[in-house]
């Protein structure tokens, strides 16, 4: 079979699509893969998982007429919580409904592609894939059932809670032919229980740099910032996962000990906004702002203009290199890494591109801001290392090439 003519499926719920704000990992492909002459389709849902609102598919389609024909809409029901039965419900009719599909277009794919967590879609697929040679790829993107270790925090309960989800992780793991994962250690995870994949890679999630350098000279002018200021800036989802209440806390010690001119500066949505609000407000700190959700590139201007960044993820979070980190090293500051994982622990010592501080720990969190305020010299080097490391490892118009063609393989 020639590439050109191999009909690949990607299948994922929740993706922003174009004029949606974000720029994620399967839309991303999806494109490039356009832009090569393939020919992928992509199946995702109807509603808009980020910002929990149904999507206007016919006005869609009449704004951006060039994926008309390429991405197929599965309706699904709305969700408010993504802790929910509604989300449960709406992940069963999503599941049932790509199964239906693949039943219907089982004779015309040669290849799919799904990404974990969604194992209950990947497992409703994997009879059908088998009996008609349909390869299946999987990109671990998230752990599961690692990535609850932040809610049951007893070590026993969460071993006998979650080992049915174990069970069934472990399964869909094991049905890929081809395996890629956001890190080393998502992809260990995978391959620990798959003994079939022939492909096994680790490419990160990456930064669009073309479209955030565009958006640092479309932006930045534009953002009001003070001389004397010094912004510590997060961007991301604001959840139970992220350490974001130690960012608070870290704001008021910053504003006791005299540094009222660093401000903590917040960009992004999620259903822990209200509350992380009001928390700032109870204690006083009114260094703590609140900007919430922009788009990509100003989110890239916002990055530009900071001094350092931060990734705050809580001690038990199963994250590991995520979304966030290759946007933090192309603004070519600083980062103040709270992420326990390893690999990414070691990446921040390695590559000498910002501090690792203690999670859950606003002293910790402060003193390294301290430090890095003190030491402008350091800070430059630390960006200029980052903006590097971004360039070399986490550029995605080179490295998403690996698994353009792996698949293509």
């Amino acid at each position: 079979m020639e590439r050109k003519n191999k009909k690949v499926i990607l299948v994922n719920s929740a993706v922003y699509l174009p004029g949606e704000g974000g720029y994620k990992r399967t839309v991303y492909l999806f494109d490039m893969m356009h832009k090569l002459g393939y020919d992928p389709i992509l199946l995702t849902s109807d509603f808009n998982h980020y910002n929990k609102q149904t999507r206007n598919i016919n006005e869609f389609k009449k704004v951006y007429p060039d994926y008309a024909e390429s991405i197929e809409f599965i309706h699904v029901p709305a969700y408010k919580k993504n802790i929910s039965l509604k989300r449960i419900l709406s992940e069963k009719v999503w599941t049932k409904a790509i199964k239906d599909w693949f039943v219907k277009h089982k004779n015309e794919v040669d290849a799919v592609m799904l990404s974990m967590p969604d194992m209950n879609t990947i497992l409703a697929i994997e009879n059908i894939c088998r009996k008609n040679n349909i390869e299946i790829i999987i990109d671990v993107r998230d752990l599961r059932p690692e990535a609850f270790r932040v809610l049951v925090k007893n070590d026993t309960l969460y071993k006998i809670l979650l080992y049915p989800m174990k069970c069934k992780a472990n399964r869909a793991y094991s049905c890929a032919d081809k395996l890629f994962a956001v890190s080393k250690e998502y992809l260990l995870r995978g391959s620990s229980v798959n003994k079939r994949a022939k492909v096994r890679k680790t490419v990160y999630i990456g930064a669009a740099l073309d479209r955030f350098d565009g958006g640092v000279e479309k932006h930045l002018d534009s953002i009001d910032k003070m001389d004397n200021d010094i912004w510590v800036t997060y961007v991301g989802t604001l959840g139970v996962s992220y350490d974001l209440m130690t960012l608070i806390d870290s704001a008021r010690l910053l504003k006791q000990l005299g540094y009222s001119n660093i401000k903590i500066v917040i960009l992004g949505q999620g259903p822990d906004a209200e509350a992380l609000k009001q928390y700032a407000s109870s204690i006083g700190a009114d260094n703590v702002e609140f900007i919430g959700f922009v788009n990509y590139e100003k989110v890239a201007a916002y990055l530009k203009k900071s001094d350092m960044t931060v990734n705050a993820i809580k001690k038990r979070g199963s994250q590991s290199i995520i979304n966030k980190v290759a946007d933090y090293f192309a603004a070519g500051v600083p980062m103040l890494n709270g992420c326990t994982c390893k690999e990414q622990q070691q990446m921040v010592e390695d590559y000498e591109i910002g501090l690792n501080y203690e999670a859950e720990n606003p002293m910790s969190l402060t003193e390294a801001i301290i430090k890095l305020r003190d030491n402008p010299n350091i800070c430059k080097t630390y960006g200029l290392n980052a903006r590097k490391l971004a360039e070399q490892q986490f550029n995605r118009e080179h490295s998403y090439m690996e698994i353009i063609n792996s698949i293509y393989d």
